[in-house]
């Protein structure tokens, strides 16, 4: 039993001339020199028996330490270690206030469009994690006997919306595609991001993971908005770039050469002018008019205005049919439409086009050579020389290769000329007026008018493949009214 005198005044050692103490704590045993005795040197052998006698046998010193106070250190104890609290790891950090990147290809130039405000994560992706607290590590004092130590608190996680917690309440997951941030210290995924305003400087360019984008204000030039689900835009588009993976709606205009909407789903927009642009694999609806714009609709284009609802100039390729109250203009500006379609077809028989083009270019060069050097051959005989002799044994074994791609291409061509054939089942709708110019191609065939009609439907007959413009059934006058 650990004797109190040691831990309250001490007992005296070494024939009266020291005192021995221990802290309070019993981690640390030292000797103090009386005063009467002062400078007697500790007797190292005597001293072993003594602390042994005292009970103090861990941490013994081999050689006493000599403090600032003029005492010495005998024996020190092993603190305990207490535990760590747990502690959440964050696999996803959170929007933080951040500089703007630098320009692409720039060492010295900041975008300060590209501000990142906006933490996407995956559907599943584990955001954080508790690393459970420590139990410790238990000490022992001078006197042998061992300390516990104090084990870490341990702590719950806490969810916000749209994130799930593992069984084993340690890790954090997010339910669906969307933003991460933390709200009132809880983790939380967001479907919907909503700029209460217009994107600009302060916002800066928008890439969202999740389902839905709404923008409250004008998206300004130079700046782009994407979302992998619904964009919708509530003040118009202007020289800006707009890429929707699902609907994209447009209240107001979508204006300038630079704008161009992009989306898989159906895009709908009031007007459109001065050189706008659209893609999409769905229905394009214009709830007013446009004005010398381009279009690439894998569906239907449909301009329904009740005032307007006007085409005037510009390039439209509908994979399905087009419905316009009025197409084309007085003063015959060109406006051309391309119905029955698809982009992508049209897009790859451009490229077939243009590659076989270059093969069979490439394939006469390689026959006009062959030509040149066997007649060169049968002219000199013995003397043709050896470097024109490689130069026609090169072109002799390009040649089947050549044709042989040639020969696919054709094919291949041939094949995608028939299925354009058949995608003339589409056509032009004008519930108004159809101007004179306006170019209307269905499938391959090619037709400009040269006079105004009311109320018609150009169409492709299959009997004289060509193009023609009759009236408008009563049941198609009705279709137009239910878009």
């Amino acid at each position: 039993m650990v004797s109190e005198k040691l831990i309250k005044g001490g007992v005296e050692i070494q024939d009266e001339t020291f005192i021995l103490k221990v802290s309070k704590d019993h981690l640390q045993a030292v000797a103090v020199a009386k005063d009467a005795r002062a400078g007697a040197a500790l007797n190292l052998q005597l001293l072993a028996h003594e602390l042994k006698e005292h009970g103090i046998v861990y941490g013994v010193l081999a050689q006493p330490e000599q403090l600032p106070d003029g005492s010495y250190l005998l024996a020190r104890g092993e603190a305990p270690v207490p535990g760590q609290d747990a502690k959440v790891r964050l696999h996803v950090k959170p929007f933080m206030a951040c500089s703007p990147k630098m320009k692409e290809g720039s060492k010295d130039q900041v975008d300060f469009r590209e501000l990142g405000t906006i933490v996407n994560v995956a559907k599943d992706r584990l955001l954080l994690e508790k690393m459970p607290p420590t139990l410790g590590k238990a000490g022992k004092d001078v006197f042998g006997t061992g300390i516990p130590a104090k084990t870490g608190k341990d702590r719950k996680l806490k969810c916000g919306t749209g994130v799930y917690l593992s069984e084993d309440e340690t890790k954090i997951f997010s339910k669906f595609d969307g933003k991460f941030l933390m709200a009132d210290g809880k983790p939380s995924v967001c479907e919907e991001h909503v700029i209460k305003g217009d994107l600009d400087i302060s916002v800066g360019n928008i890439a969202f993971g999740g389902t839905s984008l709404i923008i409250q204000g004008e998206v300004l030039p130079g700046f782009s908005a994407k979302c992998r689900g619904n964009i919708i835009i509530q003040k118009g588009v202007t020289n800006a770039f707009v890429m929707a993976g699902g609907n994209l709606t447009v209240v107001g205009s979508a204006v300038g050469e630079q704008t161009v909407l992009r989306a898989k789903g159906t895009v709908t927009v009031d007007f459109m002018e001065n050189g706008a642009q659209v893609e999409t694999a769905s229905d394009l609806v214009v709830n007013d008019y446009i004005v010398q714009c381009k279009a690439l609709v894998g569906k239907d284009l449909v301009v329904k205005g009740k005032e307007k609802g006007v085409v005037i100039g510009g390039n439209y390729i509908v994979g399905g049919s087009m419905f316009a109250k009025e197409l084309g203009a007085e003063n015959e500006i060109t406006t051309t439409v391309s119905v029955g379609v698809i982009p992508s077809l049209q897009t790859k028989k451009q490229e077939l086009d243009s590659e076989l083009q270059l093969w069979s270019d490439r394939l006469n060069e390689i026959i006009k050579n062959i030509s040149t050097l066997e007649k060169m051959r049968k002219d000199l005989g013995s003397g043709f020389p050896a470097d024109k002799a490689v130069l026609l044994q090169k072109y002799t074994a390009a040649m089947p290769k050549a044709m042989e791609r040639v020969n696919l291409l054709t094919e291949q061509t041939k094949a995608m000329e028939e299925d354009l054939e058949q995608m003339v089942n589409e056509n032009v709708y004008v519930y108004g007026k159809l101007y004179p110019g306006v170019v209307v191609n269905i499938g391959s065939v090619t037709r400009v008018t040269t006079s105004e009609e009311e109320q018609c439907v150009a169409y492709y007959d299959r009997d004289t493949r060509q193009i023609f413009i009759r009236k408008m059934s009563r049941d198609e006058r009705a279709r137009f009214e239910r878009l």
